[in-house]
């Protein structure tokens, strides 16, 4: 990412960032010294307002330089969830009466938190889940975006109450929308911060308690938000930390019988177990979810490639394409296909891969185990059954630390329906595939189970309007050299997939999104009781 793009992206999100880049890169460099002073330390769950010890506990270590651990964090099993939803549950009522507009003040408040610790929380990523410099920073601006959004929009509502017509002389009709009760989320650990804040500020803003699990590779970030939301004065029990594994801590949560509705960014085989078990124990809740992605670009004849070779470069191997909207498909006019995809084999040899603090890193270090295994998986079928044009091996080299580093992948003569270009990786990877027309790349774009993102590059006004009115994607790009499927804003791009990308249509950083956490009440009074 160029320097003039990232200070038009602070620009965009319209944060405080004084001076200039330099001076950034300088104040940042001095926030990752400084957030190793806290590395090694135990953390608690955070339940009540209380700190909850455990008998049992996990490591978290640096995807980066696997040798360093980050902390001992508290593993959580039924009984803390139990408690966690107790504490929720007893929180709920004076919650819920809380007025809007002071529920509103807390997230602005907690915003205010989080733009004084910016630095702090950015610096954190770079160990936990290895997200360069820029896109941290994007990150944390984007989850101040959520809370200051979420926030405006309950006041722009008015707490999402309506008066209604008369349907007869002397009654008087109001629509209101009420908040479930006590909501679980679940957040992934791509956007452990981001992701995270929306979607507990969507549930807590609204009027709902809730039980938070982060994922178990990115804990600390999740602990930074709770100390913002306390220093915010959220009252204790509205919000309850519980970290710990999935089946210990994740499934106790889908299943309580007084977890009333749930928010989960995640698998789409986990997003829909949690549907299914919904329906199986009769719960009348909501799952807002968002499941994943196999993000398709098209290149047009009419294109400039230039523009294409750096949105598909970007979209695909940023952070390693650790992104539900990563680019992973690319279907390139066959008049154009041989030079767009040496040069984007050219432009995806120059991409830095390395420690994610150091200023020039692209390419991050894998967060897991599991990915570097799935990575190793898939370019070795990538060899056996197509063409690895670049990539397809781990990195290890004298100046890096022991960590998950792999090379970004791109890879050719994989049939369209092949599980290389069908399956979310999630992994530095993406297929090429030359197609003979724009209607023959809608057509293979559209031929997936996922529909989140989607790009288009092209100078044909004519082709926009047909790619617009025929592509099956919720976000929709075209153009986008910075990233052809990533980076969207808060109240700008709301967020969120078709089909199995999701499971509401309604998206996250947008005026719709709120409402999934409550339910309608149609209220009527008959004569002049309750009028103001």
């Amino acid at each position: 990412m160029a320097p003039s793009q990232f200070e038009n992206e602070l620009t965009i999100h319209g944060h405080e960032q004084a001076g200039t880049l330099d001076e950034f890169h300088r104040a940042y460099e001095a926030a990752v010294e400084d957030v190793r002073s806290g590395f090694g330390e135990t953390h608690p769950l955070r339940i009540d307002g209380e700190l909850v010890e455990t008998a049992e506990t996990f490591a978290v270590t640096n995807p980066g330089d696997t040798d360093q651990v980050l902390g001992e964090f508290a593993a959580g099993d039924e009984t803390h969830v139990d408690a966690a939803v107790a504490a929720a549950s007893d929180a709920f009522q004076e919650w819920k009466g809380t007025h809007w507009d002071e529920r509103a003040a807390i997230f602005r408040e907690a915003a205010d938190v989080v733009r004084d610790r910016k630095l702090e929380i950015t610096a954190l990523m770079a160990y936990e889940n290895g997200k360069n410099r820029t896109e941290a920073i994007a990150e944390v601006d984007e989850a101040i975006d959520f809370l200051r959004y979420y926030a405006a929009e309950v006041e722009r509502n008015e707490g999402y109450t309506a008066d209604l017509r008369e349907p007869t002389p002397g009654q008087r009709c109001v629509s209101d929308l009420r908040p479930y009760g006590v909501f679980g989320v679940v957040a992934p650990f791509n956007f452990p911060f981001a992701i995270l804040v929306g979607m507990t500020t969507g549930a807590l803003i609204t009027g709902n308690t809730a039980v938070v699990k982060p994922a178990s590779s990115t804990p600390l970030v999740a602990h930074a938000f709770f100390d913002a939301l306390e220093e915010a004065g959220l009252p204790d029990g509205v919000a309850n930390l519980v970290t710990g594994g999935g089946r210990a801590v994740g499934q106790p949560m889908i299943e309580h019988e007084d977890v009333a509705g749930f928010a989960f960014t995640g698998s789409r085989e986990v997003g829909l177990r949690i549907r299914r078990t919904f329906d199986e124990l009769d719960k009348r809740g909501p799952v807002i979810a968002e499941l994943g992605g196999k993000n398709p670009v098209i290149v047009s004849d009419s294109a400039d490639l230039s523009k294409a070779v750096s949105g598909v470069k970007f979209g695909a191997f940023s952070f390693s394409g650790q992104k539900c909207s990563a680019t992973s498909r690319v279907y390139v006019h066959e008049d154009v296909a041989e030079e767009f995809t040496e040069r984007l084999v050219a432009e995806t040899n120059d991409l830095a891969v390395g420690k994610p603090e150091d200023e020039e890193t692209v390419v991050s270090p894998l967060i897991d185990d599991g990915a570097i295994e799935r990575y190793d998986d898939i370019c070795e079928t990538a060899a056996a059954d197509g063409t690895v044009l670049t990539g397809g091996s781990r990195v290890d080299r004298d100046d890096l630390p022991t960590g998950r580093y792999v090379e970004p992948t791109v890879v050719a003569d994989v049939p369209h329906d092949h599980a290389l270009a069908t399956d979310e990786h999630f992994l530095p990877f993406v297929t090429v595939h030359p197609v003979s027309s724009l209607e023959e790349g809608i057509a293979k774009s559209n031929d997936s189970d996922y529909a989140l993102c989607a790009g288009l590059f092209s100078e044909d006004e004519a082709e926009i309007d047909a790619w617009f009115d025929r592509i099956e994607s919720g976000m929709c790009y075209v153009n986008r050299e910075r990233s052809a499927t990533t980076g969207a804003l808060v109240d700008a791009q709301p967020f969120g997939g078709w089909k199995y990308s999701g499971t509401t249509g309604k998206f996250a950083g947008g005026p719709w999104y709120l409402q999934q956490f409550m339910r309608q009440q149609s209220r009527t009074v008959v004569g002049d009781a309750g009028r103001p």
